[in-house]
């Protein structure tokens, strides 16, 4: 019984996925293949600044440190979509929400489904260059749970993202600047170490993008602990079901 329901509510989320889609690109030319494109044309301008031209390789070995940069956006790129789609979700499926019975709940998971598929498209240019450059560590598949699990870690803050968006109208400038603060405040364009280093340990992307890099690249040791990141963890899920069990019915009464 549980599992019949489970896969008839991830077939109506997979129908939900497409059509969010439709209607994000309605009336594009490149249609979703444009999103992919930008990610890919991100990388190809780091690729050019940081590999190529050699900028803050600082007379190290630039193969590995693109290879850092590199891990590092492709922790990030699809997180940072995730969170700024995740925001206005409900909003942009308001009418669908009223007349369907399943409920705002199921509409939350749609920018999670899409996060994992911008993800893994984004990788395998990724993949391929680390390979070529003897950088791919042996932990693909737990660097995939690492992503995974980590979606659902934001998944806590964008479901209550998503409410206050609904309440407040439209918070989506406040979340664009959030996921600034979010990235100057990861190791991704340099390392963790020193005053940086420091600041680093009050970002609750820190521990799981380090933990990334340790699966992904070949011989990366990371530099956050679990215990630095236990205090976000208990934070996160506090927020999430504060979230479900308050703000649940002034959405309703808000949509």
């Amino acid at each position: 019984m549980f599992q019949s329901d489970f896969l008839r509510k991830f077939r109506i989320l997979l129908v939900l996925v497409r059509r969010d889609y439709a209607l994000q690109y309605a009336g594009s030319a490149l249609g979703l293949t444009w999103m992919f494109l930008q990610n890919l044309s991100l990388i190809l301008i780091y690729t050019v600044v940081f590999y190529f031209l050699g900028i803050r390789s600082q007379g190290e070995d630039p193969l590995g440190y693109f290879a850092y940069v590199l891990s590092g956006l492709l922790f990030w790129i699809p997180l940072q979509e995730y969170l700024i789609r995740g925001t206005g979700i409900l909003t942009d499926n308001r009418q669908l929400i009223k007349r369907s019975p399943l409920g705002p709940e199921i509409f939350l998971w749609i920018p999670f489904i899409q996060f994992l598929l911008h993800w893994a498209i984004t990788a395998v240019p990724i993949f391929l260059f680390l390979a070529w450059a003897g950088k791919l560590g042996a932990g693909l598949p737990l660097a995939f749970l690492c992503v995974f699990c980590t979606g659902l870690f934001i998944a806590c803050l964008q479901s209550y993202l998503a409410r206050i968006n609904i309440i407040l109208r439209d918070i989506s400038p406040l979340v664009r600047l959030m996921t600034q603060f979010l990235f100057w405040g990861l190791p991704i364009l340099y390392e963790s170490k020193g005053i940086l280093g420091k600041l680093n340990l009050f970002n609750p992307l820190f521990f799981p993008l380090e933990t990334f890099r340790s699966f992904l690249l070949s011989g990366y040791e990371s530099k956050a602990t679990f215990a630095d990141f236990f205090p976000f963890l208990i934070l996160f899920l506090a927020i999430f079901f504060l979230s479900r069990a308050k703000l649940n019915q002034i959405v309703l009464d808000h949509l």
